[in-house]
């Protein structure tokens, strides 16, 4: 599937992989993570998300993090590389994963795939959630985002 790409602002945000069965649109999904990278203010520059299957996650999940097995969402940032040509960074999410999890939770599949999107633009902008303080940070930010974005849609 080609690369659907977008630009408002600055920001230029490529999607690939999202299939119109997750219920999520993509025009919505990608204002969600411009207005997130402008209210978080990043530089300019290009963010990548791929949903990929279980598989390829596994497969990036071990060769990067020596970690085998799928995971919700994966990302790396170039913010800080001096070659990256405007790349602040790429996010992986896999739409099976967040579906459990979504089901767990209780919350909508759609809801749970924005999370996920959101929660790795965070971390590509340098948030982490190593210790009990900047968890509460960084998942107050994403929650901030990701309410806005469900607001929005039911007005």
């Amino acid at each position: 599937m080609p690369a659907d790409r977008g630009r408002a602002g600055h920001h230029e945000i490529s999607i690939r992989g999202l299939k119109r069965e997750y219920g999520i649109d993509r025009d919505r999904l990608r204002r969600l993570l411009v207005e997130t990278l402008r209210t978080e203010r990043a530089p300019d520059g290009e963010l990548s998300v791929a949903l990929v299957g279980d598989r390829t996650m596994q497969r990036i999940n071990r060769e990067y993090r020596n970690i085998d097995r799928s995971t919700d969402v994966l990302s790396f940032s170039y913010l800080d590389e001096p070659h990256s040509g405007g790349i602040l960074g790429e996010i992986y999410v896999s739409p099976t994963v967040a579906q459990a999890q979504a089901k767990e939770a209780g919350c909508p599949f759609d809801e749970e795939l924005a999370r996920l999107c959101v929660h790795g633009a965070l971390h590509i902008l340098g948030y982490e959630h190593d210790t009990a303080p900047t968890r509460r940070k960084m998942l107050a930010r994403q929650d901030r985002h990701v309410k806005r974005f469900f607001l929005e849609a039911s007005s």
